[in-house]
């Protein structure tokens, strides 16, 4: 089965890639090990990050809340 996966922190942060397994953790460095957060859709989106669900979620509300600033 084909996913698509969505990296966020690390060395590929923002790329969309498809897999043709549901992998559980992908190595992509030796210092940036993505993990598997959450998947989500009819034809599955699998979110990836280096980091934790806290820390990933914190991290994305701060980058867009200071975009929203910006503006």
């Amino acid at each position: 089965m084909r996913y698509r996966a969505l990296f966020i922190g690390g060395p590929i942060d923002g790329q969309e890639r498809v897999l043709n397994a549901d992998y559980q953790r992908i190595t992509i460095s030796e210092t940036a090990v993505y993990v598997l957060l959450f998947a989500y859709g009819c034809e599955k989106t699998l979110i990836y990050s280096v980091w934790n669900i806290e820390e990933t979620l914190n991290r994305v509300w701060n980058h867009y809340t200071l975009e929203i600033a910006k503006l």
